[in-house]
């Protein structure tokens, strides 16, 4: 009886392992059935640290999730949920101060504009953009330009020159502003009711003009110096380019060597061999004889009065000073000469300041301004 009923217990067990095979082998043919494309794979990633050993950060807690293996958060699953959702409020935050700080700066930026505009009522081009607007006003000309300097490069301030023996004041205060990039002309008349000639006018101001002479009152300033206070060879070394009438060139010389005995004078150090910028400097206002072996004497007076502007120059000045540039020549002479020094004024770099003294108002209204003396 007891082994009958082994070897029913015996039968039973080998029943269920048939069972168990039979079931296996039926999932196993049932897996071999699905097609290829529907087949799902789980990725797990390992973080290797410095060290070489493997992190089970938030790769692992992705992995753990996405098969199952648990149905809990883990700690270091909670840790990197917890460190992904800070590092999202800190770039929303960031987010919001930057769209914050760029409306500010463009509501500044307006308001700013706002107040630079032009008055209403005032024709404005509204298609003109500030940086064509600010270019107007620097490269425009006329007196907006004038307006963005401190200091005039030369002006006479109320300066009086008084008469011989307590007499009339030959000038009664001078007053006028002159500016680089512009021709000026001082036109000097006679004054029947004090006497006062044209001649003694112009020597008065070429006196005060180039330092020579003191006013009695006024100040006459080179930018924010008053000429007075200057050693003579930074004035007229440097700072001033004189051309007299008389004596104006040293008529034994030839042109080169005029401008060199210039240079010389001025005692001051160039960048290039001086033969070489007398020789530009000619060319520069237009002078057409040979720059050397001819005597500037034997030349005619208008190369002459060519040759004196390029001395005037040679020193760097960027103030000319010229005593009636143009007198006795003739109608052509005269356009070359006054072209030459229009182009000093209106081109290169520097510009130059030109102040022409004259009787002639043809002469004086070819330039820039007028100033009636």
């Amino acid at each position: 009886m007891s082994d009958k009923n082994n070897d029913q217990e015996l039968e039973k067990t080998t029943d269920a392992t048939a069972d168990e095979v039979t079931s296996e082998t039926e999932t196993n043919d049932a897996i071999e059935s699905v097609p290829a494309d529907s087949v799902q794979f789980s990725v797990t990633f390992d973080d290797v640290d410095d060290e070489g050993t493997v992190d089970d950060g938030i790769y692992s807690a992705l992995a753990s999730a996405e098969t199952g293996a648990t149905d809990e958060t883990s700690e270091a699953e909670a840790d990197a949920i917890a460190s992904a959702n800070a590092s999202a409020e800190v770039t929303e935050r960031n987010a919001a101060r930057v769209n914050e700080t760029l409306r500010l700066a463009k509501t500044d930026h307006k308001d700013a504009l706002a107040e630079h505009a032009e008055p209403q009522g005032k024709a404005t081009d509204p298609t003109m953009t500030l940086a064509s607007r600010i270019d107007r006003v620097l490269v425009g000309g006329g007196s907006d330009d004038i307006l963005l300097k401190t200091y005039p490069i030369f002006a006479l301030n109320k300066v009086t020159v008084a008469g011989p023996k307590g007499k009339v004041n030959i000038l009664d205060d001078a007053n006028f502003s002159c500016y680089s990039g512009h021709a000026y002309a001082l036109l000097i008349s006679d004054d029947p009711d004090s006497g006062i000639t044209a001649d003694a006018k112009r020597r008065a101001l070429m006196g005060v003009m180039s330092g020579l002479t003191t006013p009695a009152s006024g100040t006459v300033m080179n930018k924010s110096a008053n000429i007075v206070e200057l050693e003579p060879v930074e004035l007229r070394g440097h700072r001033l380019g004189i051309v007299p009438q008389l004596h104006a060139v040293q008529p034994n010389l030839d042109a080169e060597q005029n401008v060199l005995y210039a240079m010389n004078a001025s005692n001051r150090n160039f960048l290039k061999p001086k033969p070489v910028i007398a020789r530009e400097l000619l060319a520069k206002v237009g002078f057409s004889e040979a720059t050397s072996g001819v005597a500037v004497g034997t030349l005619p007076l208008v190369q002459q009065r060519l040759v004196a502007i390029a001395r005037a120059i040679s020193t760097e000045a960027e103030v000319l000073i010229l005593d009636e540039p143009t007198r006795g020549l003739n109608a052509d002479d005269e356009v070359t000469v006054f072209a030459a020094l229009a182009k000093l004024a209106h081109t290169g770099d520097p510009k130059h300041c030109v102040i022409v003294l004259t009787a002639s108002r043809e002469i004086a209204e070819a330039a820039d301004t007028l100033f009636k003396i």
